[in-house]
């Protein structure tokens, strides 16, 4: 596993932003789909043409939502939601392994997370260490 330094880290928060942009732009489509499919089975629609198209048409977008998050791994960070938009960065904190974590919207790295803690849990770093 790469740990990140906090340097490392902040230096991918402008690809970060693009990849998230990108995702928040795809998901109120592949929401709408999953609306209208919902919608389609309630009513018993019996219409199994249209069905498939628009379960093919979610697939598709939910399968363009999975290539932006898979691109967060590549980069050696773990995507962690949505809903708020959240990447945990691989650390160590002296001899301890934390993530650093970051949410959409914060320009530098401030705070860190225990490895089975989440964003809830997250402290301020102690230092600003690179």
């Amino acid at each position: 596993m790469r740990y990140f330094s906090v340097a490392q880290a902040e230096e991918l928060i402008p690809e970060l932003e693009k990849i998230f942009a990108a995702i928040l732009e795809i998901r109120p489509k592949a929401e709408a789909k999953a609306r209208l499919l919902q919608q389609l089975e309630n009513e018993g629609s019996d219409d199994t043409a249209r069905i498939a198209l628009e379960k093919g048409q979610l697939d598709f977008l939910a399968g363009g939502i999975n290539e932006w998050f898979q691109k967060i791994m590549n980069l050696g960070a773990f995507p962690k939601g949505l809903d708020p938009a959240l990447v945990d960065f691989p650390y160590r904190l002296g001899e301890k392994e934390v993530y650093l974590c970051w949410r959409l919207g914060e320009k530098k790295i401030t705070h860190y997370h225990g490895i089975e803690d989440g964003y809830s849990n997250r402290r301020r770093l102690p230092t600003r260490p690179s």
